[in-house]
């Protein structure tokens, strides 16, 4: 059982999209929160959260086998194309407070693995909201549109890291 959470993770329990896959040995089971509105102390804002899990647990890189050296580069990959399909989709203005727009946050390391010996990006739980100012946007389409994308964007970014994590095997074995 996986420790509990410093910060509670998002009530998915009634996603907007659920759906289940498998990329090479791994079945993952994506699940994403509707578009939620007027966040309470963000108003004229649009979050959605998402979750991977990999048997029933959000999943790491670290699961996938990733190493410290590649983590960091997979990781910034899903972040750049979460940000880039919310900028596409939304064309969001700058918030005028200077905060970035749309906004991306993590849940952190996953409890169960907090005793590494060192903190990396392997560690991360694929457990994301993103957040965008809609002041000024113009959206391109609803949100059942831009769920569609984000989850056909995850998916995409899962085969990406399998791949690589595989390619990178590949190349240490054969390594002298």
């Amino acid at each position: 059982m996986i420790p509990r959470w410093t910060t509670p993770l998002p009530d998915l329990s009634n996603p907007a999209v659920s759906v289940k896959f498998k990329i090479g040995q791994h079945r993952f089971h994506l699940l994403i929160s509707p578009v939620l509105a007027d966040i309470r102390g963000e108003p004229d804002t649009d979050l959605v959260q998402l979750m991977v899990l990999l048997d029933g647990t959000p999943v790491t890189l670290h699961d996938l086998g990733a190493t410290p050296g590649t983590a960091s580069g997979l990781w910034s990959y899903l972040c750049s194309k979460i940000t880039e399909l919310a900028v596409d989709f939304y064309d969001p203005r700058p918030r005028g407070d200077g905060e970035l727009n749309p906004r991306l946050g993590c849940w952190g390391t996953r409890p169960d693995l907090l005793d590494r010996p060192r903190e990396d990006d392997s560690t991360l739980a694929t457990v994301v909201g993103v957040s965008v100012w809609k002041v000024g946007a113009r959206p391109r389409g609803d949100s059942v549109d831009f769920l569609r994308e984000l989850a056909q964007a995850v998916a995409e970014v899962l085969a990406y890291w399998v791949l690589s994590i595989e390619r990178d095997r590949q190349k240490r074995a054969t390594q002298p």
